[in-house]
């Protein structure tokens, strides 16, 4: 529960939020008063009174940090998105002010365009969108030779997918390969059984996932414990014919070790919506290598998601306002 609020309830957000959602604020209660902070100028005086703090990811980290440092009584903030690791600075960390964030709200965008990946990989999809880009009719010379060609696509059913981070994304998605008769493994922190999960793997284990897996799907957090968590040793660990799906933070695997293993085909290939530098610059080894589908980090979009963020933020204010417990919060420990 929540300490009792000061008569007028501060609310920070940045300048570039759309009017109507700064009324639609405002309309939660006639105890709000707004503090509009822009990016790139300093801190406004009256955001030192602010105990609420939108923190839109389109404000720059001088602005987010120049708001922390001037609202000594800040009380809570909250991050429009399922991860918060780039949210989760020191000076934050430091604080004790309530963090919410959304978690439920990407789970099936995010886990159907997995599985989109999935079928892109599977059936071959990127080399014959290639070939009729160079107006080549790509099939084998003869049927009696198909087994020998790379870019007969591959059947799903019977294939396992492992899926490291057995969250909310990650049950949606092993939801949606039942109908395909594919197998799934899960891995997560705490390992109990999950009968959307032929197997949950827990600490320690990963490399039997990583064994088994045709597909290993990453959709966990990024925290201190699981950065760079997919390197040489893990991918050598792979079948040569797997694929590495991330969706979820670009940080969790080795580049340089991810790069080699592409390009000496110790695995068959990536699908990375994310990666370690976004934008990924020009030069970047992952645009030219033939065996990454590469998507510049869309897979939790969907239309309206904005009118879905504006209910979650609203519904909290409503909450706070009352002196209500607020959902969402995350774990400062655990880093979600």
């Amino acid at each position: 529960m929540l300490d009792a609020l000061p008569e007028q309830v501060v609310v920070a957000v940045p300048s570039s939020l759309p009017a109507e959602f700064q009324e639609e604020i405002r309309a939660v209660s006639p105890r709000i008063e707004l503090v509009l902070i822009p990016n790139g100028e300093p801190t406004p005086e009256a955001a030192a009174e602010a105990i609420v703090f939108y923190r839109s990811w389109a404000m720059r980290r001088a602005a987010v940090d120049g708001l922390i440092e001037k609202a000594s009584g800040l009380r809570w903030m909250h991050v429009p998105s399922a991860g918060v690791d780039i949210a989760l600075t020191p000076n934050v960390i430091e604080r004790a002010f309530i963090i919410t964030h959304m978690p439920g709200v990407f789970d099936e965008p995010v886990a159907e365009f997995t599985l989109a990946l999935i079928l892109l990989a599977a059936k071959r999809l990127p080399a014959y969108l290639q070939a009729q880009q160079r107006g080549e009719w790509l099939r084998p010379a003869t049927w009696d030779e198909v087994h020998l060609e790379t870019t007969i696509p591959s059947l799903l059913r019977g294939a396992t997918v492992g899926i490291v981070g057995f969250g909310g994304i990650g049950q949606v998605l092993a939801e949606l390969v039942h109908p395909l008769k594919m197998r799934v493994l899960g891995y997560r922190r705490d390992p109990k059984p999950d009968p959307r999960a032929e197997s949950m793997y827990g600490p320690g284990q990963l490399g039997e996932v990583l064994a088994q897996s045709d597909y290993v799907v990453l959709s966990l957090p990024l925290t201190p414990e699981t950065e760079r968590m997919i390197g040489a040793a893990e991918l050598a660990l792979m079948k040569p014919t797997a694929w590495l799906i991330n969706i979820a933070r670009g940080r969790l695997v080795d580049d340089e070790a991810l790069i080699a293993a592409l390009e000496t085909n110790g695995i068959a290939g990536a699908c990375l919506d994310v990666t370690s530098r976004e934008p990924l610059p020009a030069e970047h080894p992952y645009y030219r290598l033939p065996n990454v589908i590469l998507t510049p980090h869309v897979s939790g979009a969907f239309p309206h998601m904005n009118d879905f963020d504006r209910k979650v933020f609203l519904d909290g204010l409503r909450r706070f306002v009352a002196v209500e417990p607020l959902q969402g919060i995350v774990d400062r420990t655990r880093g979600y």
